[in-house]
């Protein structure tokens, strides 16, 4: 490989080879087979020729002013570019790997964010159902202490017994009187003592029904 300094590519133009910048130069290329020096750079020229690699020396001119030309260079790329380039390219490829397993840890987490969203609305719905089932059952409870603290005062209270025995007596000879009665006496009759008399029947009645109505309803002997 013939390796070219030169500060100006166009003094190289008729020369085959890989040129390079003396200004940028740090350590010799071993892979190099000739060196050609544009210019004066002793430090160049005694490496290059420390490794027994031929170094000629020319004379660096600047192309007149005058003249255009175009003209095509061969430029080569130094191992220094290269390696630039190579860990350009490493680096580009790494950072494209990180964003791919980045991306795939945000879709994870997004999933698991949903996951836990679908989990804590229905530990809270459990919460209010449960809530709610507790608190139903104490009225269920308070309403059997009530229910049992009226029985116990009922028993213990002599006057509200006969009394109760004497309304269901009355009632009795209500229903009594009603089997002697006839059709025509129902008219008679009071509404509480109609609707008596068809709920010991067995026929059912709304509770708003007028006496007319009740009478309809009423069996026929």
């Amino acid at each position: 490989m013939k390796l070219i300094y030169t500060r100006i590519a166009a003094a190289a133009a008729l020369e085959v080879g890989t040129i390079a910048n003396p200004d940028y130069y740090e350590n010799p290329n071993r892979s190099a087979e000739e060196v050609i020096i544009y210019g004066d750079y002793p430090k160049i020229q005694n490496d290059y020729e420390a490794l027994d690699i031929p170094v000629e020396v020319r004379k660096l001119e600047e192309p007149a002013k005058t003249t255009l030309a175009t003209v095509n260079v061969a430029v080569g790329i130094t191992p220094e570019l290269q390696e630039v380039i190579d860990e350009t390219k490493a680096e580009c490829i790494k950072v494209t790997e990180e964003n791919t397993q980045l991306k795939q840890k945000i879709e994870i987490l997004e999933q698991a964010s949903g996951d836990s969203s679908e989990l804590i609305s229905e530990n809270s719905r459990l919460k209010v159902a449960v809530v709610q089932a507790g608190n139903a059952t104490k009225a269920a409870e308070g309403q059997v202490v009530s229910i049992q603290a009226e029985f116990d005062a009922f028993k213990n209270n002599v006057p509200a017994m006969q009394a109760r025995i004497a309304e269901i007596e009355a009632g009795d000879s209500v229903m009594a009187q009603a089997n002697e009665t006839t059709t025509n006496d129902y008219e008679n009759w009071s509404n509480d003592q109609l609707k008596e008399y068809l709920a010991s029947k067995n026929i059912g009645y709304k509770p708003s029904a007028t006496k007319a109505e009740l009478l309809k309803l009423m069996p026929k002997d």
